[in-house]
Order: structure tokens, then sequence, then C-alpha cells
């Protein structure tokens, strides 16, 4: 989660302490694969997902993510296999991550209605520091640059092996689950390590009410409510919201950052969604409004998401009687 100033981005950059947070997205159900490795898989064939986000604009420390991933089911095996990349530009560019990784889930049957569907995944890390980018007091006379510092640049590349795993249970209108991140912080040994991001636990989940359906056709009319809670090191939040869609449109409305817990500092933002969906092609996008004390100096986030879907056809899984895919994730694609 996103909570880190410009201020603490320099300041762990210049003591060699990496105790930043992980990247988030608003539509995290349109970048599945980030949000947990059980999703790998989920649909009924191949997807593709390209992600950006563009957080506080107005600001010289800005917050730009990108993410591509791409995963497929097989049915013959009840497993889903995918692929993520990620890059993180944090603090205006002075502080870049790649995260590189591949997903696997497997798909349990419990009954007609109920599924399982546990994941993991293992990924490379890549952390680098803009250095040169960095500016000092000991730089400055009054208004005059000097252009020299005596700061000596900290080892500017961290490489490291990570893990999640996750688990998510799932019917065809509700579904609840969690991810557990940076497995590798747990070990005893690596616990007081600076170079690994804290532990992040994420637990999510939603139902999906059809206000209209109709067999065979696409004119139906769903409203769904979902969560999402994350915590990382001190840091704790809670995200709610719905989405309403009638064909081929979706609006959606979130509250992110919910003060519920003791620790919260404060508000986070509103965050606004429109988006289409039509056959095997979504697009959508959002703006999160700020609140809070940063509501006029931020910019606010904007968000876009791509998602192509190939070969969901009641082919892919052999198991189609009716108009909804059997086994397949409730959750919106937003």
């Amino acid at each position: 989660m996103r909570t880190i100033k410009l201020i603490i981005i320099i300041g762990f950059l210049t003591t060699g302490i990496v105790c930043g947070q992980d990247p988030q997205f608003s539509q995290f159900y349109a970048n599945p694969l980030y949000l947990a490795p059980s999703f790998a898989g989920s649909t009924a064939g191949s997807r593709v997902a390209m992600n950006y986000r563009d957080q506080w604009p107005n600001l010289a420390g800005r917050f730009v993510s990108y993410s591509l991933s791409a995963d497929h089911y097989f049915p013959k095996y009840n497993s889903g296999l995918g692929i993520l990349a990620l890059r993180d530009q944090a603090g205006g560019g002075k502080l870049n991550t790649t995260n590189i990784g591949l997903q696997y889930s497997y798909k349990i049957q419990l009954n007609n209605r109920y599924y399982l569907q546990p994941g993991i995944q293992a990924y490379y890390t890549m952390q680098r520091i803009n250095f040169q980018d960095l500016t000092f007091a000991d730089q400055f006379l009054g208004d005059q640059f000097l252009g020299s510092s005596v700061e000596t640049p900290p080892d500017n590349k961290i490489n490291h092996i990570d893990f999640s795993t996750s688990l998510l249970a799932y019917s065809d209108f509700a579904w609840a689950g969690f991810n557990f991140d940076h497995m590798m912080k747990i070990s005893q040994s690596l616990a007081d390590d600076y170079r690994y991001a804290p532990v992040k636990l994420s637990v999510f989940g939603g139902a999906k009410i059809m206000l209209k359906e109709r067999l065979q056709s696409k004119l139906n009319e769903s409203l769904t409510l979902a969560f999402n809670y994350k915590t990382q090191a001190s840091q704790n939040q809670l995200d709610m919201g719905a989405y309403y869609y009638k064909f081929p449109f979706i609006a959606g409305l979130w509250y992110r950052g919910i003060p519920v817990f003791s620790k919260t500092v404060s508000h986070d933002a509103i965050t606004l969604l429109i988006g289409y969906k039509h056959d095997n092609f979504s697009f959508g996008y959002s703006y999160d409004l700020t609140i809070g004390n940063l509501i006029t100096s931020t910019g606010g986030a904007h968000e876009l998401s791509l998602l192509f879907s190939f070969d969901q056809g009641a082919h892919a899984t052999g198991v189609h009687t009716r108009s909804k895919r059997m086994g397949a994730v409730p959750c919106p694609e937003f």
C-alpha cells in the first residue's frame, strides 16, 4: 500500500534503509494476478491485462506504476498458470522497482456450487536508486547550486527472490480470499534484513447481486459489493465499494482508507470508476479524489486498465449447461 511521502523516500535512500510499501491499484480486480496468485487461470481460457497508475501527479515525488500480466486455465489439470511483470517508479523516478513473477493455481471443486483455488507465486525483485537525481543541503549556498556533495552514494542495486501464497473460495455469486506476500521476510535470518519488504496480508471478498438476468442474452444488470483490506508494517487500509453494471457499461464508487483502525492516520481517497465491457474486451478509467489534509495538493490519481480474454466459450471447459460459466469467479473486472 502507498502511504510514503517523498521526504521518506529520500530519507531511506540516503541512509540505506529500505522500508517502503508496495504499490497499489484502485482497480485491483482489473489487475487480478497482482491481487493474488489464486486468480491465475480464474477464467475459462486465456487473459491478458495491462494497467497504468499515476498517483499524485501534482507533486515532484509522484508515483507511477505499470503492470502487464497474462494467464491461462488448463481444464485437463484443473490448473492455472500466470506471469506478472510490474514496474514502479517512486519519488518521481528516484526509486525504481521491477518485479517479474510466475504463478500457479489449482482449482478444487467442493460440490456443484463451491470452489477453492489455492495459488502460489515466485518472483524476482530488482530495485534501483537514481542517486544522481537527488540533491542535498550541502550542495547549496543560499540560492546558489554548487553541484557537489560529501554524501556517499549507497549501494544502488538490490536483487532478490520472493514468494507469495493465497487462497480463494467462491461460488457463482460470492467470493472471499487472502494473499500473504513477501514470505521471505518470515525467515528468521532475514527478519531484520532491510532489503526485504515488510510482510503484507491482503483479505478481499464480495458478492454479486443480479438485478436483471436473461438467459442467452447480454442484457444483464447487476450490482456488486466488494472490499479489500491490506496490512503491511504499521499500516492498515480498508477499501469498500460497489460496481453497477448494465451492458455494456459499468460505474463504480469506492472509499479507500476507511478509518476503522486505531493506527490509521488519515483518510485516503474517494475512487470514481467508469468502464466499458463488450465480449472479450474490458476498459476502465478511475480517478482517486484525495481527501484529508492533501486534498488540494496531490492531483489525485489516474488509473487505466485494459483486459482481453480469449477462448472463453463452452469448449474451454466442457461444462457449460447454462449461460453462466460454471466455476468462474464472479468478481468484477475493474
